[in-house]
């Protein structure tokens, strides 16, 4: 009887050292996230017009379809636009200043619009054998880092389709480069289609 006791009083008391430790590093890291927000709501306004922010070349996209995401497309043009994927709110603003995370997030959410509007115009113009100029607007979305796997894919698929495999290889390692969580499973799925 008293062997199981001993081993209950052992178990409980490695138990109770391990929630303690739990409980102390989970209130350190609370702690360090605190104090970064409340450097972070401290840090006074940078200048943000010398950002790396992403043009829209037009003379590369003429008009063509006239549909709603082409239009959307154009229209992006003439805002500003930029990527801080991987970036945290708490992040931008230690960088630039809590004046300028409202501006920035719109930036940010004009780069997702812009994303989402690739895509879709991508489709259109794939729908409609425009082919060459979907692979044109897929590859500008590969040169400003898309974070969508579709568009990797999508062009991957593409290159392969219309004798181009030899171009794959540039998008793995392109792939390879971005800071995504799905990074790993996408340049699997580029190296399959590559190697089909």
């Amino acid at each position: 009887m008293f062997p199981c006791l001993t081993i209950f009083i052992i178990f409980i008391a490695i138990l109770t050292y391990q929630i303690h430790k739990s409980d102390a590093k989970q209130a350190e890291v609370e702690s360090a996230f605190w104090q970064k927000e409340y450097e972070a709501n401290a840090t006074r306004k940078a200048d943000i017009s010398t950002l790396n922010y992403i043009s829209i070349p037009l003379e590369r996209f003429p008009p063509i379809l006239n549909t709603k995401a082409e239009n959307e497309f154009r229209s992006l043009s003439e805002k500003k636009i930029i990527n801080f994927s991987g970036m945290t709110n708490t992040e931008l603003k230690l960088k630039y200043g809590v004046g300028n995370l409202e501006i920035l997030s719109e930036y940010e959410n004009n780069y997702n619009q812009l994303i989402t509007t690739i895509l879709e115009y991508a489709d259109d113009l794939i729908d409609t054998n425009h082919i060459d100029n979907a692979i044109e607007l897929l590859e500008f979305g590969v040169s400003i880092n898309a974070d969508v796997g579709i568009i990797y894919t999508k062009l991957a698929d593409i290159y392969k389709s219309s004798g181009k495999t030899e171009k794959i290889p540039d998008l793995i390692n392109k792939a390879s480069s971005l800071q995504m969580i799905t990074k790993d499973s996408l340049v699997q799925k580029l190296e399959a289609i590559y190697h089909t």
